[in-house]
């Protein structure tokens, strides 16, 4: 079975490169490209957060939103932003492109001997690395961000498994990399005075935004099973995190839950049929709460369930009226330099 699956994936990831892309100018690609990206920035940042938290939301909107394959275009800002199909040097080009669009300076960065890419960010006049392809969560994981590459620099690239770029910049990194959120292993939601996430060990935070005192609001004791393991559990969380009509939305093995501002008033959305698996992730798609059913949470085979429950609204994604409104929600600096089609490199 795992040999018949394997040449499955094989043939459709090669059917997905011999068939035809929709002819596009060069031109309409550009456009197309600023027109998304401004829709990326109106759903999740706004004039008054800090470029941190902006590079935090668009870095998670990345997330969020491009799923890791090989196409004609995934190597591209076009791929990624446009078509939501990308790899490293993909990604790369996308989050160099919208970091460039809110006037941050973001270039990829590639190591021929990693063969792999991401970008060097300049934050308050210093330099940081951040990686999208690895912070994303793949196959069954809906929703499930991590930010364990996300800010470092040339002196930790070594533990974070970097090595070989080819920028000739000094990376020195500085105290950004110390924002409470890092920690976070969903979506990082910046709402009011404060910030919400949930950290690897089921705690949901409330961190000020101003002074970075952060706030234990719920903690939850349940951890994910090992499929026909009894009495086991994985280290780890695989939920994501949704603010709608001011409550979080989060995930446990097998509910829906939703808590208030303050962590109170601890509510049983859904409880999801798990015979077949348990929930892995937890996201927005199509307007309502959807989640998915595994075994495991890399398994390639999963179900992806919509709850019924209406998101329309839900922070952070972007929404038909938006668009077509085609207002930022923060000034850009222009069109940046980078082009749609962005870095060519192998990954």
């Amino acid at each position: 079975m795992k040999r018949f699956l394997a040449l499955l994936l094989g043939l459709l990831t090669i059917f997905s490169l011999a068939v035809p892309a929709i002819a596009v100018t060069e031109d309409e690609q550009e456009a197309l490209l600023y027109e998304a990206g401004l829709a990326a920035i109106a759903s999740c940042i706004d004039e008054d957060m800090t470029d941190l938290e902006k590079l935090t939301a668009l870095h998670d909107w990345m997330c969020l939103n491009v799923d890791y394959g090989a196409t004609l275009r995934s190597q591209t800002a076009y791929g990624a932003i446009v078509e939501g199909s990308a790899v490293c040097t993909g990604y790369a080009a996308g989050f160099a492109y919208l970091a460039e669009l809110i006037g941050l300076e973001g270039v990829a960065t590639y190591s021929e001997d990693m063969d792999h890419a991401w970008i060097l960010v300049t934050l308050d006049g210093v330099r940081y690395f951040s990686d999208c392809t690895w912070d994303d969560g793949k196959n069954a994981k809906m929703g499930l961000i991590r930010h364990l590459y996300f800010l470092f620099d040339e002196s930790n690239a070594g533990d974070t498994g970097h090595y070989g770029w080819d920028s000739e910049e000094s990376v020195p990194g500085g105290e950004l990399e110390e924002a409470p959120w890092l920690a976070a292993m969903t979506r990082v939601i910046f709402y009011g005075d404060y910030c919400y996430y949930i950290d690897e060990d089921f705690n949901l935070w409330r961190c000020d935004r101003a002074t970075w005192e952060t706030e234990l609001l719920l903690s939850v004791d349940e951890g994910w099973p090992i499929w026909g393991v009894e009495n086991s559990h994985r280290s780890g969380l695989y939920s994501g995190l949704i603010l709608l009509d001011d409550r979080l939305y989060f995930s446990t093995p097998y509910e829906i839950c939703s808590v208030d501002l303050e962590g109170q008033d601890l509510t049983v959305e859904l409880t999801a049929d798990t015979t077949e698996g348990v929930i892995y992730g937890l996201d927005v798609r199509d307007g309502t709460l959807t989640y998915s059913i595994a075994t495991e949470p890399d398994a390639v085979l999963y179900q992806v369930v919509d709850s019924g429950i209406s998101a329309v609204g839900a922070w952070g994604y972007t929404w038909p009226e938006e668009d077509a409104s085609g207002e930022a929600a923060v000034s850009v600096s222009g069109e940046p330099t980078g082009s749609a089609s962005g870095n060519i490199k192998e990954d």
